[in-house]
C-alpha cells in the first residue's frame, strides 16, 4: 500500500508519488470531479431499487446469524458508505449476506450479538492487515470448483437451517446441516398450518415474481413495471404479509415481534465477551460472568479469519464479474472491506461483504458510479429511524421464504457436468467441498477444498506429462531420442523425469543419444540443477549421450553453479554438429546428401509406434503408452526395446 515502485524507477518527485498514491486509494476523487446530474438521477434510482432489496434482505440474514432484524440493518448502511468513497465497483453493494450469516451463526451461534460483532471487527482488521501487506494472491488458492461447491454447500445449509421457521415448527433449531434435519423431524408434530401455507404460498410468488422481469411485452412502460415488480419482489412479500398480520387480529402464524428502534450507540465492541447464552425451554438465559480477551479468541477459533477470506473473495468475484473485463485491484477492494468491517465494529454491524444479488440489481437498475450505495444506505438509515415499530408484524415464515428464495440459486448443479468433461480432478475437489462444507462446517469445507486442488496441482507438478519421440539425424542416420516435458522442473517432478530418461535409455539399448527440450524449462531449482549433473554422469558411464535442447541462459549458469562446467549444450540447427562431435563422427562433406528428412509419426499399430525412414518402414521402435488430456492422444510415451527395421518392399 505504500507508494508504489514502478512510480520511483519513473524519476516522478516524492510529492507526485505521494498524490498519486492518495488518488489510487480514494477512488472517490478519480470519479467525482466528472459526476454530473446524468448520473445523479441513473444511481438515484438504482441506489432506491437496491434500498427496497436491502431492507427485507439484511433483517432476514440477520435470522440465518441468529439475531433480531435490528442487526441486518446496523449492518446495510455504513458499509454503503464507505463503500462511495474506497469502492473501485460501482455495481458492488456492501452488506450482510446469506454465507456471512452463515458462517457468523457457525462461530457464534444463536442471540450472541456481542459475538457477531466482535467477529466481523476482527475479519475487518485481518482484510485491513492483508490489505497492507498486498496478500490478494492468496485468495488465487480458492479455485473456481471449490468456489461452486462451498457456496452450493452454504445454499443447503441456510436452506435446512430455515425450514423451522418456514413450517412454524417449535424447539431448538440446531446447529448444522445434520442436527438441522435431525430438529426438524424431530419437531414434526409442531408444524404449524398456518406458517406452512403462508411459507409456501410466498416462496411460490416469489419464484413467479422472479420470471417477471422476463416477460417481453410491446408496452414499454408496462414492461418497466413488470421488472421494477420483479426487483422489488422482496418488499412487496414483506409489506404485504406484515399489513396482513396486522389486520389479522390473531393471525395463525409466528411473527418477529419487537424489533429496537434507532441507531445503535456507538462504541467499540465487546473485546471480552459475556458467557454464551442458553437456550432453555425456548427462554434465553444470559450470565453476568464474562471470557477474558484470551478466552474469548477460544469462542471465536478461526472464524474471522475465515469470514475475513471469504468476503474479499466474494468482493474480488464481484468486481471481476461487473468489471467488463478491467484489472481488479485486489488491494484496493480489501481496504474497503476491512474499512467498513473494521468501522461496523463500532456500530454494532455483523460481518458483511459485497452482494451477488444486489450487485445484480444494482447493474440491472443501471447505475453509474458508486454513489447508487450512498442513496442506498439512506434508505436503510431512513427504515431504521422509522419504520421499525412496523416490523413487529412481519411473519417469520415470509421472511425463511425470503431466504430459500434467495440462496436455491446459489446451488449451481449445472456446474458440475461440464466441470466433469473439462476437469475430473477440479469436479472432484467440487464434490468434496460441497459435502465437506455441508457435513463438517463452512471453515473446514473450504479449508479441504482448497487441499484438495493445491494437492491436485501439486500432483500434476509432482509427474508432468512428457511427449517423446524416437528420431533420425538426416545428415547422420543416427537414432537419437527426443525428451520433450509440457511443464516446468522442480524438485517434485525431476525424480519423475529422469527415472522416465533412465528406463528409456535401458530399454532401447541400441540408441546412444538423448536429447531432453528445455523449451517449457523456464526457472529450475537446486535440486533439478543437480539432478541433471547427476544423470550427465551417469549417463556418460553407460556410454551414453546427453544434450540439452534449447536451454537457455538462466540453466546454464545454474549447471555451472551445481558444478557442470561444460554442458552438453544443443541449438535445434546444430543437432547434427553434437551427434558428430560427441560419437567422433567424420565432419559433413558437402556431397553429403544422406537422409532427407527426420523420421515421420505415422500412427499406433497394437500399441506399436511405426515410422518412416529412407523409403522403408521402422516398426516397433517402441512400445506407446498414451496420456490422454480430455483432447485426444497428446502424449506418446517411448517404453519398449527397439526391434529391426522392416522393409516395405517386396
Amino acid at each position: 500500500m505504500g507508494v508504489d515502485d514502478e512510480d520511483s524507477k519513473e524519476g516522478l518527485p516524492f510529492s507526485s508519488r505521494v498524490a498519486k498514491m492518495f488518488k489510487k486509494r480514494l477512488p472517490i476523487f478519480t470519479w467525482l470531479p466528472i459526476y454530473n446530474k446524468t448520473d445523479l438521477v441513473s444511481d438515484l434510482i438504482a441506489g432506491i431499487t437496491v434500498g427496497l432489496t436491502v431492507v427485507p434482505q439484511s433483517m432476514a440474514y440477520a435470522a440465518i446469524a441468529g439475531l433480531t432484524p435490528e442487526y441486518g440493518l446496523y449492518s446495510s448502511y455504513l458499509g454503503a458508505l464507505i463503500y462511495v468513497i474506497l469502492g473501485t465497483t460501482r455495481q458492488a453493494t456492501i452488506g450482510p449476506t446469506a454465507v456471512m450469516g452463515l458462517l457468523t451463526y457457525q462461530t457464534c451461534g444463536q442471540d450472541y450479538p456481542a459475538c457477531a460483532i466482535l467477529t466481523g471487527f476482527y475479519a475487518g482488521i485481518f482484510e485491513l492487515i492483508m490489505a497492507f501487506l498486498q496478500l490478494g494472491w492468496v485468495v488465487s488458492f480458492i479455485s473456481e470448483p471449490v468456489t461452486v461447491g462451498f457456496t452450493s454447500g452454504a445454499a443447503m445449509t441456510i436452506m435446512s437451517s430455515q425450514i423451522k421457521s418456514f413450517l412454524g415448527q417449535s424447539g431448538e433449531k440446531g446447529d448444522g446441516f445434520l442436527t438441522y434435519w435431525k430438529a426438524i423431524f424431530r419437531d414434526i408434530n409442531t408444524v404449524k398450518a398456518g406458517d406452512a401455507t403462508l411459507g409456501i404460498i410466498c416462496f411460490i410468488v416469489l419464484m413467479l415474481l422472479r420470471k417477471l422481469k422476463d416477460v417481453n411485452h410491446r408496452n414499454k412502460h408496462i414492461k418497466t413495471a413488470f421488472w421494477l415488480i420483479s426487483l422489488s419482489r422482496n418488499a412487496i412479500i414483506i409489506l404485504i404479509t406484515s399489513l396482513l398480520a396486522y389486520l389479522w387480529k390473531e393471525p395463525p402464524f409466528k411473527l418477529t415481534g419487537k424489533v429496537r428502534g434507532g441507531f445503535p450507540t456507538i462504541q467499540p465492541p465487546q473485546f471480552e465477551l459475556p458467557y454464551r447464552p442458553t437456550m432453555i425451554n425456548e427462554t434465553l438465559i444470559e450470565t453476568d460472568e464474562y471470557y477474558s480477551f484470551w478466552d474469548t479468541w477460544s469462542v471465536l477459533k478461526t472464524g474471522p479469519l475465515v469470514i475475513a477470506l471469504i468476503s474479499i473473495l466474494q468482493n474480488v468475484a464481484i468486481s471481476k464479474a461487473f468489471g467488463a473485463g478491467q484489472t481488479v485491484d485486489a488491494t484496493q477492494e480489501m481496504l474497503a472491506l476491512g474499512t467498513a468491517s473494521f468501522t461496523g465494529g463500532f456500530f454494532s454491524s455483523i460481518p458483511i461483504s459485497a452482494s451477488f444479488s444486489r450487485s445484480a440489481v444494482n447493474d440491472a437498475s443501471g447505475v453509474r458510479s458508486p454513489m447508487g450505495g450512498a442513496y442506498t444506505g439512506i434508505i436503510v438509515i431512513l427504515a431504521l429511524s422509522f419504520l421499525t415499530p412496523s416490523f413487529y408484524y412481519i411473519p417469520k415464515a415470509s421472511l425463511s421464504a425470503v431466504i430459500i428464495a434467495a440462496v436455491i440459486f446459489m446451488i449451481d448443479y449445472e456446474a458440475v457436468i461440464p466441470m466433469w468433461k473439462i476437469s475430473k480432478i477440479d469436479c472432484i475437489a467440487c464434490i468434496i467441498t460441497f459435502i465437506a462444507s455441508m457435513f463438517l462446517g463452512m471453515e473446514y469445507g473450504i479449508l479441504i477444498g482448497v487441499v484438495v486442488s493445491v494437492g491436485a496441482l501439486l500432483l500434476k507438478s509432482l509427474r508432468p506429462a512428457l511427449k517423446t519421440e524416437l528420431k533420425v539425424e538426416r545428415s547422420t542416420g543416427v537414432d537419437y531420442i527426443l525428451v520433450t516435458p509440457e511443464a516446468g522442473l522442480y524438485f517434485p517432478s525431476v525424480d519423475h523425469i529422469i527415472t522416465q530418461v533412465q528406463k528409456l535409455t535401458l530399454k532401447n539399448k541400441e540408441c546412444s543419444v538423448v536429447l531432453l527440450d528445455f523449451s517449457q524449462w523456464t526457472a529450475c531449482d537446486y535440486t533439478a540443477a543437480t539432478t541433471l549433473v547427476s544423470l550427465n554422469k551417469g549417463l556418460k558411464k553407460n556410454e551414453k549421450i546427453l544434450g540439452f535442447l534449447n536451454c537457455s541462459p538462466v540453466w546454464v549458469h545454474n549447471f555451472k553453479v551445481a558444478g557442470l562446467k561444460e554442458p552438453p549444450l544443443v541449438h535445434q540447427a546444430s543437432i547434427s554438429t553434437f551427434i558428430r562431435e560427441k560419437m567422433k563422427l567424420p565432419p559433413k562433406t558437402e556431397g553429403d546428401t544422406r537422409g532427407s528428412m527426420d523420421s515421420v509419426v505415422l500412427g499406433v499399430v497394437n500399441d506399436t509406434l511405426v515410422t518412416e525412414r529412407n523409403g522403408g518402414m521402422m516398426e516397433g521402435v517402441g512400445t506407446i503408452s498414451m496420456a490422454s488430456t480430455g483432447s485426444g492422444l497428446d502424449e506418446l510415451s517411448l517404453a519398449s526395446s527397439t526391434k529391426p527395421i522392416v522393409s516395405s518392399q517386396k
